[in-house]
């Protein structure tokens, strides 16, 4: 059966400039599939969203001012220094600046430390975006007079870049409006641009983080994952990640006494390809907990915490699960895996991180021919492809694997993570 998808119809029959409706898409596809009250802050807004979408938006208004004030200060640049802008998770921009650049947030993402370098009419521009594609129908983001801001901005912040004599661009991913258009725009102006890969991917494939000039990845089996499925291997590079030091631990905790089960969260903007769209029944998060839920009745277990995405919420959630036995789990989440003995739970970065904090971590990926249950392919380490770390695809595996105490090898770790941390080969690069 032909896999429609209302995009690819836009790309065929709307006169939009094919990188133009690329750096859209992702903000189309989030006003298409991005709703329903399990996301915190679904597209389609309700009553209940008033309050934090108001607090929200007083957040975000101080920080635009902040960063105009920051323009207006301006910063003192060693012109000896090469510039770099980055919006790359955790402290890269720190390590950036160990390796003797001077380095920015971009204008869209001020970032804690406000340390940006853009004019006024960028930041107005910028501001302008943000609030249309968070408050504009669908319709209006797609016609002619929007299209045409979108050139025009374009244009200024290529000139932004070359006037700053921006060196490189570091950024966590390739598909949102702001991080797509800049990478074009490094291509036209012959400048390198990095993806610094922000979590263990849920998929892999060679359309997403593909368009920059390089991509960063944390260990040699990401490398590889990324290589099979069609990346150039000469523009992935691996770097470690800044979190991660070297692995300590010798004996993972596994046992049923305080058991952290990570939720099996949806995408709001399930497109994996730029041609095929595959949602979610989102019934099956829910399904998710009930499974896990009969399994571990079985071995006696009165209770345990339950930790939802970040993206969602944890209210909707227990209108439906039974609250005598699942507890949201609101620690942050070192302390969470500090206290654990035992994680259950889908794809995740979290598998790492409950490796770094010496506990188990049984992956758990109900699925059919490879297809788990938001309709995804499940990838490795989580498709069972490696024996290194148990993976139950429904309930009787889930029970046999606790029964047998089956443990993660942690040698897995260091494949997945290298460390120590090093970033020196941008030098080269840049």
């Amino acid at each position: 059966m032909q896999n429609f998808y209302l995009i690819e119809y836009i790309k065929e029959n709307f006169h939009i400039e094919q990188s133009i409706l690329e750096s859209i898409k992702y903000e189309l596809d989030q006003h298409i599939y991005f709703y329903g009250n399990q996301f915190k802050y679904p597209k389609e807004r309700h009553k209940c969203f008033a309050d934090k979408l108001f607090k929200k938006k007083i957040k975000k208004i101080v920080k635009h001012y902040i960063g105009l004030i920051s323009c207006m200060l301006r910063h003192n640049l060693n012109n000896s220094k090469k510039i770099i802008l980055s919006n790359a998770y955790f402290s890269v921009n720190e390590e950036l600046r160990k390796l003797n650049f001077n380095v920015y947030n971009p204008p869209w993402s001020i970032g804690r430390n406000f340390k940006i370098l853009a004019n006024q009419e960028i930041l107005r521009e910028i501001e302008y975006f943000k609030e249309s594609f968070e408050n504009k129908d669908f319709i209006d983001i797609i016609r002619k007079d929007f299209i045409s801001k979108i050139y025009l901005f374009k244009s200024h912040l290529k000139k932004y870049f070359i006037d700053s004599d921006i060196a490189a661009l570091f950024v966590p991913n390739d598909m949102s409006f702001f991080e797509n258009i800049a990478i074009n725009i490094f291509k036209q102006i012959s400048r390198p641009s990095f993806i610094f890969l922000h979590g263990l991917p849920a998929l892999y494939n060679n359309i997403d983080n593909n368009r920059s000039d390089f991509l960063i990845v944390w260990g040699e089996k990401i490398k590889e994952h990324f290589i099979s499925a069609g990346v150039d291997r000469n523009k992935i590079l691996v770097s470690g990640h800044p979190y991660y030091k070297e692995l300590k631990c010798k004996e993972l905790r596994s046992n049923l006494e305080s058991p952290l089960i990570i939720t099996k969260s949806m995408n709001g903007a399930p497109s994996d390809s730029k041609n095929e769209v595959r949602t979610t029944d989102r019934g099956n998060l829910i399904l998710y907990l009930y499974m896990i839920q009969a399994v571990l009745r079985k071995f006696g277990v009165k209770h345990v915490r339950f930790r939802p995405h970040p993206s969602e919420n944890s209210t909707w959630y227990l209108k439906f699960i039974d609250k005598d036995f699942f507890r949201v789990d609101r620690d942050e989440l070192s302390g969470s895996l500090r206290k654990s003995t035992i994680v259950i739970g889908p794809t995740s970065t979290v598998f790492l991180e409950a490796i770094y904090h010496s506990v188990n971590y049984i992956c758990f990926e109900p699925s059919q021919n490879g297809v788990c249950l938001t309709n995804f392919k499940v990838v490795p380490p989580f498709d069972g492809s490696d024996e290194r770390v148990p993976v139950a695809k429904n309930e009787e595996e889930l029970e046999q694997i606790i029964k047998d105490k089956v443990k993660v090898d942690i040698k897995i770790f260091n494949d997945y993570i290298k460390t120590p941390f090093d970033l020196s080969f941008v030098k080269s690069l840049i």
